[in-house]
């Protein structure tokens, strides 16, 4: 019914306390006509008292008369009379006078004749109100005197009650919503402050975040999920924009290998044999650019959970026979021997395809910077806490200053040489990156000139 909030909360406020200030009115005024009642009750009961001394000076005495002189005694009117003679021996009323015959339907009570002396009894009798007193009590008869007249509904004090609440009801509602009207904006504030630091945030600000200081433990959850949206966005919103820049960072270079190999090419006209070269140039420069563009992908695509989903059981010793074998080829073109040192049976909890793309980029990167003819080494080693994979080549080696960086994208320690060598830059980055997911730690010590060794720690489950 509503969008706003605001007008939600008011609207429930608003009808809550209506009924509230109903339920109230009604009990104030019963309350108020119960005191009313009560105070005629009493009223009854001493002009009935005021009775006692009529009825003990003669046998049978009057009803229209008494009725008469506790009119102009009280004021009360109309006021009937009927007094009771009530024999104890024989258990009969033995004689009864009424003020007003035509108005005996009324007196149609109860007798309560063993009721005590000057004990009474209260009955409504439509708009009448009736008492029922015994006020002489002798041996033989018990005189029960009877009184009647009409309930008060409509006193000055009743009327009173009913204009006050009629006027106070609206000024205290109103009064109420303008107290609610100011609390609710006072609850709400945190919320329009989310609100405006939300307006805030844009493509160029989405390092801000929405701060949870002051803020509502009901809006605290709800603020933290969104800082937690925007870390994903934001996080999101890099890998885009590293894939953009590195993309055309790194395409630059080939796609300029080829349009200037094939600008050279039409410059004239080629044998055979010089086409078949300038076409492998092309060919290497444009598997060179797939090869950038996959990798870029699956390091744009880190979203863990995802790679997670696909974490089984796999035997790490299988996973790196199939490597080695399928590398080989790779190992005899550079005159690099893959040997496996030390392998022990392992089964570990991971994704399969993300281990093979880690343990054949280190291979791939060991067999590319070793010396001719030399040994690239593999083993898992078992300890306390962890397993240990270690890869060892005897290659150029990395300086200690160029250590730090090595998992950066497109970072090379020797730039012309990863070129001549068909390195793209990215082989360490995405190791990093799968190393992360699983949560493994990666140590790479290199000597210059001597060779490196990269040893990855797997945590055991």
């Amino acid at each position: 019914m509503f969008k706003s909030l605001k007008l939600k909360l008011l609207f429930y406020f608003f009808i809550s306390n209506v009924i509230i200030l109903l339920v109230f009115s009604m009990f104030i005024y019963n309350t108020a006509q119960k005191g009313v009642t009560d105070s005629l009750d009493t009223m009854l009961k001493i002009i009935s008292m005021d009775a006692i001394p009529d009825l003990k000076e003669g046998f049978f005495v009057d009803a229209k008369k008494i009725s008469d002189d506790l009119i102009n005694e009280f004021g009360i009117t109309p006021l009937q009379v009927k007094i009771i003679y009530y024999d104890k021996v024989t258990n009969n009323i033995i004689h009864e006078s009424l003020s007003s015959t035509e108005l005996s339907e009324i007196f149609e009570i109860p007798l309560h004749k063993d009721g005590d002396i000057y004990s009474i009894y209260y009955f409504d009798k439509d708009i009448y109100r009736v008492s029922s007193m015994v006020l002489v009590e002798t041996e033989k008869i018990k005189i029960i005197f009877q009184l009647s007249t009409t309930k008060v509904v409509d006193s000055t004090y009743l009327d009173i009650i009913v204009t006050s609440l009629l006027i106070a009801n609206p000024i205290i509602l109103l009064l109420l919503l303008f107290i609610v009207n100011i609390l609710i904006n006072r609850t709400l504030q945190p919320v329009k402050k989310v609100v405006q630091s939300v307006h805030s945030i844009s493509t160029n600000s989405l390092s801000s975040r929405i701060s949870t200081e002051k803020i509502p433990a009901e809006i605290e959850e709800l603020v933290k999920t969104f800082n937690q949206l925007l870390d994903n966005l934001e996080e999101s919103f890099n890998r885009i924009s590293s894939f953009s820049s590195d993309a055309s960072h790194e395409l630059k270079t080939p796609l300029t290998v080829i349009r200037g190999e094939i600008e050279v090419a039409l410059r004239q006209e080629r044998t055979p044999l010089e086409y078949k070269e300038i076409l492998e140039d092309v060919l290497s420069e444009t598997v060179r650019v797939q090869e950038i563009i996959e990798q870029l992908f699956l390091l744009t695509k880190k979203d863990t959970s995802e790679f997670r989903a696909n974490y089984r059981e796999i035997y790490l010793d299988e996973i790196i026979s199939d490597s080695v074998s399928q590398i080989e080829k790779f190992a005899m073109k550079k005159s690099v021997n893959i040997k496996i040192t030390n392998i022990i049976p392992i089964t570990i909890y991971a994704n399969e395809t993300l281990l093979k793309i880690c343990i054949d980029n280190i291979l791939r990167n060991a067999i590319l910077y070793s010396k001719d003819s030399s040994d690239v080494g593999i083993s898992i080693s078992e300890y306390e806490t962890e397993y240990m994979l270690e890869v060892q080549d005897n290659g150029s080696g990395i300086a200690q200053e160029d250590l730090p960086f090595i998992f950066d994208r497109f970072y090379r320690a020797d730039k012309a040489r990863s070129r001549e060598k068909g390195g793209t830059g990215l082989g360490l980055a995405i190791v990093k990156m799968i190393l992360d997911i699983h949560n493994y730690k990666i140590d790479v010590q290199s000597v210059i000139s001597e060779g490196t060794k990269v040893i990855i720690k797997i945590p055991k489950q």
